[in-house]
C-alpha cells in the first residue's frame, strides 16, 4: 500500500445490487469519483489512499497495448523466504488486523486494462456494466487540488464557531495557524513512524509509513531517511520496493545519496543495481524514475535539474524501453520547472522540449501513440503561455485537433492531449500572423469524432479566457445536450475563476462578467440532472457566487440521498468560502455513515472552510475505535490535507497501538505524513495537473496501484 492506495466499492455496489435484482441489470447512477475501500474483502484493497476520479479501473484508450511482459527477477528477502517478481505477484494474505489485504500489483482484483465489467448471477441472466470515462467529474478529479488549496494559508480563513469568527481578524487563529513546526515533525513524527516501521512486516503499515517520512523529507538527528528507504528497496515485497524507490525522490533532496541511487534505480545500472540486488523490475525503475522528476521539480538550482534531465532523456530517447518507464520519464521531463528568467534555465528547457517534441513527432503507429500523447501535456508544464516557443507549438497541437481526410489522423488520444495542451499554452485573440487555436479548438469542441476530445477543448477554451471564448462558452451552455451542459457549466466556472485571478493580480481587463454567473445560477434553479447539478455547483463555487449558496444548501440538504451530486454541491459551497453553510455540510457528513463519497467529500469541505468542530469529530470518530474502513479512509485524507497540528497525538497512539489493525494504522501513518508535509499542494499535484488520464498506464494511475492514486 504505497502510500495507501485506496480501491474502489464501486464493484462491490454493482455486483451486490446485481444479486439483490437476481442477476437482472440495473440501470447505475453514474459512477463516483470517490474510491472508498471494500470493506471485508479480502485481496480487494490496493495500497495507498488517494480518493481519485469515478470508477475503479484506469481510463485507458482504445489502443492501450496489453501488459507489458514480465519483469526481471528481483531479490529474495530474509522476511519472506522467497523470491519476488517485479511483476505481479500472487494473491496475498489478508492483512494482520483483520482487513482486507492491500497488494497493489499484487492484488488479485487489480483490474484490466479496459473498463471495469461487473459480473452477473444466474446464469446468462444480466447485461454487463460499464463505467463512462467522459463524464467530467473525471477531470475535476484529476485538477481539484490547485483549486481547493486546502493548505495554502491565503485559502483559509477564520472559521465559524471560534472567538475570531467574532472577535475579528486582530486576532489571526486560523486553521493554517495550527500547522506543525518543524521540531514536531521531527522530533515527534518522524519517530513514530520510524518505531511502526521498524515494528512490522505488514505491507500497509510499511509503505504508508515510507511515504509519511518521505513526505516530511527531513533527518532526524539519530537517523537519515536514505538509511530507512534503501534496505527496503531488497525486500521480497514489490509494493515496497517501488515505494521506497519513489520515497528517495519524494523527499526532494538532491544529495550526494538519493540522486545517484534514483539514477541507477531508472537506468537498472551501477549504484541502483547494487542497492536492488538484481535487476531492477519495470515497475520499480517506473516509480524511480517519478522521483527524479520530483526532485527536479523542487530542486532549486539548474544543476541537479541538468542531471536529472540527461537520465531522463536516455529513457525516452532509447529503444525498448518499458512503457511505464518511458511514460514516466515524459512526465518528468515536463516536471523539470527550470527558471526561464536565466541562460540556463531557458537552455535547459529548449533541450527537455526538443527532446519531447522529437519523440512525440516519431511515427510509432497506433500502438505506442498513447505513450506518446503525454508529450503535448509535459510540453505545456514547460513553457509560458504567450512565449514564442508556445505560439509554434500551439500551432502544432491545433494543426493535430483537425480532421483532415487527406492525410492519416492520429489516434484520439493524441488529440486529446493536443486539447489539454491548448489550454495552457493558447492565448485568448490570436495573433495576425498565427493561425486562430481558440477557434481550433471550438471547432474540436463541436465536431471532432472522440467525445473526450470535444470535452477537453470545452475545457481548454475555458482555461484560456477572454470575452469571445466566454461568449463561445455560453453558446454551447445554452444547447440542450445532457452530457454536454455539465462539461460547459464546468468551462465556465473555470472561466470565471481565471478571469478573478486575473483582476486579483492586476494583470489585466475588468472582473469577471456578472452575465455568465446570473447563466450558471439560473441553470442550477430548474436542473435535475445530478450530475448537472453537481457541475453547476463546482462551476458557481469556483466563481465565488456567494449570492447562489442559499439555493446550493437548499439543494444540499433536499438531494442528500443523491450522494455524488450532494458531494459536489459541499465543495461547491467550500469553494465560495460559504461559512453559513459550515452546519449545514456538518449534518451531512455526520449522517454520511458508509456513504463514502458524501463522507470524503463533506469532510474536505470542512477542512476548506477551516472548521475546527469538524476537525476535532474526524479526529474522535477516527481514532474511536468504532470506524469502518470508509470513515477511516475518508478522515485519514481529509486530515492529511487540513493539517492540523492537535491531530498528532491521537494519530501517533493509533499508530502505535496494535490493536488497532493494521489498515487503521496504516492510515494513522498517512494522515501523520499528511499534516507534516510542508508542501503547499498535495505532492503529486504537479503529475496530476492538466494530464491526459484517458492515456494512462497502470504505475501513473489506475485508481489503485499508479503514483497518482498515492494518498
Amino acid at each position: 500500500m504505497p502510500a495507501l492506495r485506496l480501491p474502489s466499492l464501486v464493484g462491490f455496489l454493482i455486483a451486490s445490487e446485481l444479486v439483490a435484482h437476481g442477476g437482472a441489470y440495473v440501470p447505475p447512477l453514474p459512477p463516483p469519483p470517490v474510491q472508498p475501500p471494500a470493506p471485508g474483502r479480502p485481496g480487494s484493497v490496493p495500497p495507498g489512499g488517494q480518493y481519485r476520479g469515478p470508477g475503479d479501473t484506469t481510463p485507458s484508450g482504445p489502443t492501450t497495448p496489453g501488459p507489458a511482459g514480465p519483469s526481471s527477477p528481483t531479490p529474495s528477502s530474509p522476511s519472506t523466504g522467497g523470491p519476488s517478481t517485479g511483476g505481479p505477484a500472487g494473491p496475498s494474505a489478508p492483512a494482520p488486523g483483520g482487513g482486507p489485504s492491500t497488494g497493489g500489483a499484487s492484488s488479485p482484483s487489480a483490474p484490466a486494462p479496459a473498463a471495469w465489467r461487473a459480473p452477473t448471477t444466474g446464469g446468462s441472466r444480466g447485461l454487463p456494466l460499464e463505467h463512462d470515462f467522459n463524464t467530467w467529474d473525471y477531470w475535476w478529479e484529476f485538477n481539484k487540488n490547485r483549486f481547493l488549496m486546502l493548505r495554502d494559508v491565503d485559502a483559509r480563513t477564520t472559521q465559524t464557531g471560534s472567538d475570531d469568527f467574532y472577535l475579528g481578524p486582530t486576532r489571526r487563529n486560523t486553521a493554517d495557524v495550527l500547522r506543525p513546526t518543524a521540531e514536531e515533525t521531527v522530533q515527534v513524527v518522524l519517530p513514530a513512524l520510524k518505531r511502526a516501521i521498524d515494528g512490522t512486516t505488514n505491507r500497509d503499515i510499511a509503505t504508508a509509513c515510507i511515504v509519511a517520512m518521505a513526505k516530511i523529507g527531513g533527518d532526524h538527528p539519530e537517523f537519515q531517511l536514505v538509511d530507512v528507504f534503501v534496505p527496503r528497496l531488497r525486500v521480497g515485497d514489490q509494493e515496497v520496493r517501488e515505494t521506497a524507490a519513489l520515497a528517495l525522490g519524494l523527499m526532494s533532496r538532491n544529495d550526494t545519496r538519493s540522486l545517484p541511487l534514483l539514477e541507477g534505480l531508472a537506468l537498472d545500472v551501477g549504484a541502483g543495481r547494487s542497492a536492488y540486488g538484481g535487476a531492477v523490475d519495470n515497475r520499480t525503475r517506473a516509480f524511480a524514475t517519478y522521483g527524479l522528476g520530483l526532485t527536479a521539480h523542487g530542486a532549486a538550482g539548474v544543476a541537479p535539474k541538468q542531471r536529472v534531465f540527461e537520465i531522463l532523456r536516455q529513457l525516452v530517447e532509447g529503444d525498448g524501453v518499458d512503457r511505464n518507464v518511458k511514460v514516466a520519464a515524459i512526465t518528468g521531463l515536463g516536471l523539470l520547472a527550470p527558471n526561464a528568467r536565466t541562460y540556463d534555465g531557458r537552455k535547459l528547457r529548449d533541450e527537455a522540449i526538443e527532446v519531447l517534441g522529437r519523440w512525440f513527432e516519431r511515427d510509432l503507429g497506433a500502438g505506442d501513440e498513447f505513450v506518446q500523447a503525454h508529450c503535448p501535456t509535459a510540453i505545456g508544464k514547460l513553457l509560458a503561455r504567450g512565449d514564442a516557443a508556445s505560439t509554434r507549438w500551439c500551432d502544432r497541437f491545433a494543426s493535430l485537433l483537425a480532421v483532415d481526410k487527406s492525410e492519416r489522423r492520429r489516434g484520439n488520444a493524441i488529440a486529446q492531449s493536443c486539447a489539454l495542451a491548448l489550454g495552457q499554452l493558447a492565448e485568448p485573440a490570436p495573433k495576425a500572423s498565427s493561425p486562430d487555436h481558440c477557434g481550433a479548438l471550438l471547432e474540436a469542441s463541436r465536431s471532432h469524432p472522440d467525445a473526450l476530445t470535444r470535452y477537453f477543448a470545452l475545457i481548454a477554451l475555458g482555461q484560456i479566457g477572454g470575452q469571445d471564448n466566454g461568449s463561445a462558452l455560453l453558446k454551447e451552455f445554452s444547447r440542450d445536450n445532457t452530457l454536454r451542459r455539465p462539461w460547459c457549466a464546468l468551462a465556465l466556472g473555470l472561466f470565471v475563476h481565471g478571469e478573478r485571478e486575473r483582476q486579483t493580480c492586476a494583470e489585466i481587463g475588468p472582473g469577471p462578467d456578472p452575465f455568465v454567473v446570473s447563466v450558471l445560477r439560473d441553470a442550477l434553479c430548474s436542473a435535475k440532472e445530478p450530475g448537472l447539478v453537481g457541475a453547476l455547483g463546482i462551476a458557481l463555487g469556483l466563481c465565488g457566487a456567494t449570492d447562489a449558496a442559499p439555493m446550493m444548501r437548499a439543494r444540499l440538504l433536499d438531494g442528500v440521498a443523491k450522494e455524488q451530486m450532494a458531494g459536489y454541491l459541499c465543495v461547491g459551497l467550500a469553494l465560495m468560502q460559504e461559512k453559513e453553510a459550515v452546519d449545514d455540510i456538518r449534518k451531512v457528513m455526520a449522517t454520511s455513515g458508509r456513504r463514502s463519497e458524501l463522507l470524503v467529500q463533506a469532510a474536505i469541505a470542512l477542512g476548506r472552510l477551516g472548521d475546527r468542530e469538524a476537525a476535532e469529530l474526524m479526529m474522535e470518530r477516527m481514532t474511536g475505535g468504532q470506524a469502518n474502513l470508509v470513515q477511516l479512509a475518508a478522515f485519514a485524507t481529509a486530515l492529511s490535507q487540513i493539517g492540523d497540528r492537535r491531530s498528532i497525538a491521537p494519530l501517533v497512539r493509533m499508530l502505535n497501538d496494535d490493536q488497532s489493525g493494521a489498515l487503521a494504522r496504516a492510515f494513522a501513518a498517512a494522515a501523520l505524513g499528511g499534516i507534516g508535509d510542508w508542501r503547499r499542494l498535495p505532492w503529486n499535484t504537479p503529475i496530476g495537473a492538466d494530464i491526459n488520464y484517458r492515456a494512462a498506464v497502470e504505475t501513473l494511475t489506475n485508481t489503485q496501484t499508479g503514483v497518482l492514486d498515492i494518498l
